[in-house]
């Protein structure tokens, strides 16, 4: 039996779980990696751009994935990853409040060759069935046949047995979720050869330059507050990019401090479980920093100032505020942001001043708008890089 069989042996038979795309069984699973950026998986994922791309109406968030995974992108980064080597199965544990992430985990793996197990949450999402229609149908394309054989998404309720099967069948794991849930999944073994990358509970903020915003004339006011309200108001703030503080640069006048609240939360105002799930939210964060004062708008409910810098609990328009006079002065708090999004002039005054603030940890930098879009880095993290390996090279 060569070591190729003997990897295969492995995955012949194996837990009852619901497989979703392809509906295939573990018989057909093929574990053995293709090479990083191999012609079949560019040409899958330029026909996957393709598909996302005519998605516009139905589904803006899976057209805008599409229109980053244009072969443009893939290109550059082919480039910058020559001489890396797939690293072997992935197996991948994916959160349910923002159904794209375990596409855009699944796809960073898949690139570079590695075949991949994606478990996903019992909860259905709209935006995740319509994806895996789309894949469902390349998947049955003859020519896409390679990707098909090393991709299994699946569900299964929590069962430690088949999580513990999985473990021990792939080289690396990626776990996103809530710290509890990766505390639970930590607990189960992976192999010796194994390794594990994971991406906890993480919060975001919003710095509003407020000399810049009252000098907006009405169509640069409107084009920001939709930017600002994309990121902060969407997946009701549950997802780690989505700001969760705001922080104003410079003391703002109370009536565009108003205007800008009101208007920015207008799509959690009259939701009666919105306007309760603020208030439990405000009063757990309350008792847990107890010299937190609270500001209640239609939509969003403030808690000013907050210890920790960072709410314990977010959902529905629950935020936390903080004024700095300058910029020094706002780098001078510990913050840890996986996300801040500049609403302002000269974004580049951040990202320079970020690396002489050590005790500041803020991983990526963007502008209204693009919050939750993906990149080739999450929470700091080369994610092509840490799904592959160095090969050496000779002369």
């Amino acid at each position: 039996m060569t070591p190729s069989q003997a990897v295969e042996g492995l995955w012949l038979t194996g837990p009852d779980v619901s497989f979703v795309a392809p509906s295939a069984s573990w018989q057909t699973f093929c574990a053995q990696p293709l090479p990083c950026f191999a012609p079949v998986i560019c040409d899958f994922v330029a026909a996957l751009s393709a598909r996302l791309q005519q998605e516009g109406r139905r589904h803006p968030d899976l057209a805008a994935f599409g229109f980053w995974l244009r072969p443009r992108q893939l290109a550059r980064e082919q480039q910058r990853l020559q001489g890396r080597g797939p690293v072997g199965v992935v197996f991948h544990l994916v959160p349910s409040n923002v159904p794209t992430v375990a596409f855009y985990s699944w796809l960073m793996a898949l690139l570079m060759g590695n075949p991949c197990v994606v478990r996903l949450s019992s909860r259905r999402d709209p935006v995740q069935e319509a994806m895996l229609a789309i894949l469902n149908d390349l998947f049955s394309q003859p020519l896409l046949r390679e990707i098909a054989m090393r991709t299994r998404f699946i569900r299964y309720d929590h069962d430690e047995n088949i999580t513990a099967w999985l473990s021990t069948r792939c080289r690396l794991r990626i776990i996103w979720g809530g710290d509890e849930t990766i505390r639970q999944v930590r607990a189960v073994p992976l192999s010796p050869s194994a390794h594990e990358v994971v991406f906890p509970d993480r919060r975001s903020m919003a710095v509003l330059d407020s000399h810049w915003l009252a000098r907006l004339d009405a169509v640069g006011w409107q084009q920001t507050l939709g930017a600002l309200q994309q990121d902060c108001t969407r997946f009701n703030q549950q997802a780690c990019a989505s700001p969760t503080t705001l922080c104003w640069l410079g003391e703002p006048d109370e009536g565009l401090r108003r205007r800008l609240l009101e208007a920015l939360f207008v799509p959690f105002a009259d939701d009666p479980a919105l306007v309760m799930e603020r208030l439990i939210h405000s009063q757990q964060n309350a008792a847990l920093d107890g010299g937190v004062q609270l500001s209640l708008f239609p939509g969003v409910t403030l808690l000013t100032p907050t210890a920790s810098l960072r709410l314990a609990h977010v959902g529905g328009g629950t935020v936390a505020e903080f004024v700095a006079d300058t910029l020094d002065e706002l780098l001078l708090q510990p913050w840890d942001m996986q996300t801040c999004v500049w609403v302002g002039a000269h974004k580049a005054l951040l990202e320079d001043a970020l690396p002489n603030a050590p005790a500041c940890r803020i991983d990526r930098v963007v502008v209204a708008g693009q919050a939750l879009a993906f990149e080739w880095h999450w929470d700091g993290i080369d994610m092509l890089h840490v799904c592959s390996r160095g090969l050496v090279q000779h002369e």
